[in-house]
């Protein structure tokens, strides 16, 4: 990847892949930001504005009544990044959704290659979670007003973080370092950066705690179990990834009050053990990826 890259965020309007409703993008050009592009979208597919999803991103119906639909809103994030790469936070999640739109409004896919921050963080620092606020955190870098602009800011600031972190200039030699592969699209298949196509849960052992909006915790552990992981009873020194359900997102955040659960987590990480907590929104994108 040359000097110049795009980080990029979206938000969904609910649970659908395709559903997205807000896009906001950062170009970096010799280890700054030097431009940047966001939109509203008009949600493609069906579902429309599910409460917990506008509970994250604060976005409605009326929000977006004058925003492009997909093909007009895709076309100028195209126009934006100018073919080049693009870097996401848990981009899995970012170029899926980009994907699912598309296949819902019958456009092709584009051609892209893409980095993930979130696969670098876990290369990167030794922490109990990875979510954005907690990487964010650990690379020293201000979330500022947390909306979708704010999200590419801070991927790209996390990026550039790891890279003064690892002593590298340019993204694939940062993948070099990391021991970690581009992602690319093409108009018709996709390989991600992760090292196989296995899924996020396969081969570790899952711990549920809290009560989860969107499945009984059976249908979880079932989902759990199609994804080759092992859902386990509780956090022990063996368990891999806490799963905490809990419907106030913003109580997910660093330096707010942990349960019990978490406490035990958190105890182990600092004896030793790799174990990481994420939340249930978190969990469907994995269960998906």
């Amino acid at each position: 990847m040359s000097a110049e890259w795009v980080a990029i965020d979206f938000e969904n309007a609910n649970w659908s892949r395709e559903s997205a409703c807000s896009a906001a993008m950062a170009l970096v050009r010799d280890g700054r930001v030097v431009d940047r592009f966001s939109t509203f979208v008009k949600p493609p597919g069906v579902g429309g504005f599910h409460p917990f999803n506008t509970s994250i991103h604060g976005i409605t119906e009326d929000v977006v009544a004058d925003a492009p639909e997909w093909p007009e809103a895709l076309a100028l994030m195209l126009e934006f990044a100018g073919g080049r790469p693009l870097v996401a936070h848990n981009a899995g999640f970012d170029m899926s959704v980009i994907r699912h739109a598309c296949t819902a409004t019958r456009v092709p896919w584009p051609e892209l290659r893409w980095a993930c921050t979130l696969m670098i963080a876990r290369r990167t620092w030794e922490l109990l979670a990875y979510r954005l606020p907690h990487v964010a955190e650990a690379a020293g870098v201000d979330m500022g007003a947390g909306d979708t602009q704010a999200h590419a800011d801070t991927a790209a600031g996390i990026l550039l973080a790891a890279m003064r972190l690892h002593g590298v200039d340019t993204v694939d030699d940062l993948h070099d370092t990391l021991r970690l592969r581009t992602g690319h699209q093409t108009a018709t298949t996709w390989t991600g950066t992760r090292p196989t196509r296995r899924g996020l849960f396969y081969g570790l052992n899952v711990c549920l705690t809290g009560t989860l909006t969107t499945m009984p915790r059976i249908e979880a552990h079932y989902r759990l179990a199609e994804a080759g992981a092992q859902p386990v009873p509780a956090v022990t020194p063996r368990t891999d990834v806490l799963v905490v359900g809990t419907p106030e997102p913003d109580l997910f955040v660093p330096g707010r009050v942990e349960s019990g659960e978490q406490r035990e987590a958190r105890e182990l990480l600092d004896r030793g053990h790799r174990i990481e907590v994420i939340d249930e929104v978190d969990f469907l994108r994995r269960l998906c990826g």
